[in-house]
Order: C-alpha cells, then sequence, then structure tokens
C-alpha cells in the first residue's frame, strides 16, 4: 500500500477544542455540571487541546521539542507542589517524565555530536 501523508490543521484542532470546551461549561451552567454530556464535552475539549499544543506549527516545532529533562523535572515537582493529594499525582507524574523521554527529538543515527569531535 502507497504512504500517505494526513496533514493536521493545528487551527481546526485547537476550534475544536475551544468549541467542546465551550459547549461543555454551557451544559453545566444550564443543566449541572454531573451531566454526562458535558463531562464528555469536557474531556474531548482537554484531549483535543493536549493535541493542539503537541502539534507543531508552521514556524516552530511542536511546543514539548524543546523543553529539557531538567525544566521537565522542575515543572513536574512544582506541579506536586501545588496538588492536594500528591501520592494520586505521583503516577501521572512519572508516566509524564517516561512519555517526555522517549519521544523527546533524537539526533539522526548519521550524525555525531560536537563534543565528540
Amino acid at each position: 500500500m502507497a504512504e500517505q501523508q494526513i496533514s493536521v490543521n493545528r487551527t481546526l484542532v485547537g476550534l475544536i477544542a475551544a468549541a467542546c470546551l465551550v459547549a461543555g461549561l454551557l451544559i453545566g451552567f444550564v443543566d449541572e455540571f454531573a451531566n454526562l454530556w458535558c463531562a464528555a464535552f469536557v474531556r474531548v475539549g482537554l484531549v483535543m487541546a493536549a493535541l493542539w499544543v503537541a502539534l507543531p506549527s508552521g514556524d516552530r516545532e511542536a511546543a514539548w521539542a524543546n523543553i529539557s529533562p531538567l525544566t521537565l523535572v522542575g515543572i513536574l515537582l512544582f506541579a506536586l507542589v501545588f496538588v492536594r493529594r500528591p501520592l494520586v499525582f505521583l503516577p501521572i507524574l512519572i508516566g509524564v517524565a517516561l512519555i517526555g523521554f522517549f519521544l523527546r527529538p533524537r539526533r539522526p543515527p548519521g550524525r555525531r555530536s560536537p563534543k565528540s569531535e
């Protein structure tokens, strides 16, 4: 099967995220926040917003592409301080750190680092 490249429109992803979050908030204020549709729209909106942040734009790489491991650890520790129940948040921190470690950009295989020359 021939390879196809599918381009993702970052602006459209952002608009979908905003529309879902607004719809969820409107349903929550009109009916109640425990409504099934409110929860669904808010969750989909949050996932789409996270995807929007992760997607690269025309003039920059993805938002997480240039974050150093030290900065990631600092952000996670800062978040850990402000969470009410840190033991619940700890597995999430470990998962985000592992995902960040494995999904970070790598050097091309043929290129050497400047220090080794």
